[in-house]
């Protein structure tokens, strides 16, 4: 039986876990606590880097002796298979665990089945099934479904809605704090998509600034007629960069650039098999597309869009003729995650439920 004591360990293992973003990927984020026969915690340890010791084996380290007949609370199943690591289903039953709490079964076939030989060998174990649980490796359980990468649609508006204002500008409707939050999650992240029309109109590097992790962001511009100028900062030397063109577009002129070509209708390139291939051959997890309007447009019509992550700045535009990001928004089947406040905006999290 599973207690409202478990379940506060299990949230709290999740949040070890989310230090892991940005390091522990292609791999899931994971949190492990170890408490002892009186219930006290004993050792914490996250999956830190993919390739290094899981979440588990981290723990256990530092509880050493004191974990023997205690309780492991972790957010995801134990993995029971040799990869860069060692099964850690293994490690708790030599560390002599008594109790398993799981947050979430593994999506994985190949690595799941750890409580099952936990139970097998003796071991009581209980899964959750816990919401915030499924909610941290959500980016990696969708990828294994569905060979996608998580898709996050970042953008920031005015207070009613608008992300250009009536002379076309974009650029710095957020805060610096709000500015700081998007590199801090740049540094996390494995690729940033945006239409050539942001390319030509502001001019981005979208590289990482400042940012606590530096993983360095594959940039990809959705460019179908091939208009991106060849003094963009895109095409910079900071940052890797993959062009996707149509596939009748002349690209002659693109020397040395890395080229990715899609089929179109009426002018709109079918955005999928550009996803599909950055996690078959790039292991991408997660994605932040960070626009224009009309790159969202398709995004949503196409059903690719996991999350969305809307900057709210409490400046008013003129006229709501430039996009109004509101209304669309509400057209969607989205949930509400999360809200807080960064410097003078309010920052919004949404799960978007009807994606593919």
């Amino acid at each position: 039986m599973i207690t409202e004591f478990d379940i506060s360990m299990l949230h709290q293992a999740s949040r070890l876990a989310t230090m892991g973003h940005g390091t522990a990927e292609p791999n899931p984020m994971v949190g492990c606590i170890i408490t002892d026969v009186q219930g006290n915690i004993v050792g914490e340890g996250f999956h830190e880097k993919c390739g290094e010791a899981h979440a588990e084996i981290n723990a256990l380290a530092i509880a050493g002796e004191k974990a023997h007949g205690g309780t492991a609370y972790v957010s995801l199943e134990p993995c029971n298979h040799t990869g860069k690591t060692p099964p850690c289903s293994i490690a708790l039953l030599e560390a002599k665990i008594t109790r398993v709490v799981i947050g979430a079964s593994d999506p994985h076939d190949e690595a799941s089945g750890g409580a099952e030989f936990l139970r097998t060998n003796g071991i009581e174990v209980e899964v959750a099934e816990d919401e915030i649980c499924k909610e941290i490796i959500a980016p990696f359980a969708h990828k294994i479904k569905t060979g996608l990468p998580w898709i996050t649609c970042k953008w920031a508006q005015t207070k009613d809605g608008c992300i250009e204002t009536p002379t076309g500008d974009t650029p710095w409707i957020s805060c610096k704090e709000s500015q700081q939050l998007v590199h801090e999650e740049r540094g996390c992240i494995d690729a940033i998509v945006v239409g050539v029309g942001t390319v030509v109109k502001d001019n981005p590097q979208l590289t990482v600034r400042g940012a606590t992790k530096h993983r360095v962001p594959l940039r990809i511009v959705i460019d179908p007629n091939v208009r991106t100028p060849l003094t963009s900062a895109i095409l910079n030397e900071k940052a890797p960069t993959l062009l996707v063109h149509a596939d009748h577009a002349d690209t002659s002129r693109m020397n040395g650039v890395n080229l990715f070509h899609l089929p179109s209708v009426d002018g709109v390139l079918n955005l999928k098999p550009l996803f599909k291939h950055l996690v078959s051959e790039f292991d991408v997890t997660n994605v932040i597309v960070e626009g224009g309007a009309t790159l969202f447009k398709h995004i949503f019509q196409q059903q690719l869009a996991n999350e969305l992550w809307i900057f709210t700045s409490p400046k008013l535009s003129a006229t709501t003729a430039f996009c109004n990001m509101n209304h669309i928004v509400q057209s969607l089947n989205v949930t509400l995650l999360d809200e807080q406040i960064s410097g003078d905006d309010i920052v919004s999290r949404y799960a978007v439920n009807n994606t593919v």
